[in-house]
């Protein structure tokens, strides 16, 4: 008679399907014209973006769609974008944090707007659902509304994100959509399994890159690998990665290194 096991087997991690490259053909996946969604933008793949552009004009004309900056320095990530004709237009939820971007905002050499964090957030959850519109009663009466006009930053940003409509009898602010060509996320790797590890925002952006048929390109936001995960933090699956640019010392963020607690969570 054949016996069955009283144990189950070891669990078994699915095929990686990225490849690590540098940050030079990472950049070169992103074509002119394209919207970024940003969770994270280490310096070496910034400087891949910039050296690109001042070289070939590849790529240019960028849409960056971001909800925070997060980042070693006030001179990194986003700000290394700061070249006019490289970015063409910035949705933001914070803008104190990237001054060369603001500065470009402020001397009209870009469109911008600003709208707020949870909202771009839920729009990154919806354009992953599929969705072509989110309705919001956030921003009701601020900046946001387009009776006080409607995000824009900048006399040289024309085109509406967001109308004044009516659902249910009340007030309500309706945010389109849109499709994203490449979502720029971090991750990590827990030590000892090579699972990769990221927040549930960087997931929620990746597959919103994936609904509208981009590319996910994921950056390791510290040197080294992960013992337990930090608050947070998710297993992430390895099919939700393109690819995966090679780790830079540059890239080493001083946030991400504080204490992680006790405690794993899965997705």
């Amino acid at each position: 008679m054949l016996t069955l096991p009283t144990q189950p087997g070891p669990a078994v991690r699915p095929l990686h399907h990225w490849k690590t490259i540098p940050a030079g053909d990472a950049a070169a996946m992103i074509r002119p014209g394209s919207t970024l969604a940003v969770g994270w933008l280490g310096d070496s793949l910034a400087s891949a973006l910039k050296a690109g552009f001042l070289a070939h004009r590849q790529p240019s004309d960028l849409t960056v769609v971001y909800a925070v900056t997060q980042g070693n320095g006030r001179t990194h990530g986003l700000n290394m974008l700061a070249e006019q004709g490289l970015v063409r237009r910035v949705i933001g939820g914070q803008w104190h944090p990237v001054p060369g971007l603001h500065a470009m905002a402020l001397s009209n050499l870009i469109e911008a707007y600003s709208l707020p964090v949870g909202v771009i957030n839920r729009l990154f959850r919806d354009i992953a659902a599929g969705l072509s519109n989110h309705l919001s009663r956030s921003g009701i009466g601020s900046f946001t509304d387009p009776r006080h006009g409607g995000g824009k930053l900048n006399s040289s940003t024309h085109e509406d994100l967001v109308r004044l409509v009516h659902a249910a009898g009340e007030e309500a602010l309706l945010f389109r959509t849109f499709p994203i060509d490449a979502a720029l996320i971090a991750v990590a790797f827990v030590q000892g399994t090579g699972e990769v590890a990221m927040t549930r925002d960087a997931m929620t952006i990746a597959r919103a890159a994936r609904k509208s048929g981009g590319v996910v390109i994921a950056q390791p936001d510290r040197i080294g690998t992960l013992e337990k995960l930090q608050p947070g933090q998710v297993i992430a699956p390895d099919a939700l990665i393109d690819v995966l640019v090679a780790a830079d010392e540059r890239d080493r963020a001083w946030e991400t290194f504080a204490p992680a607690p006790a405690g794993r969570t899965r997705f």
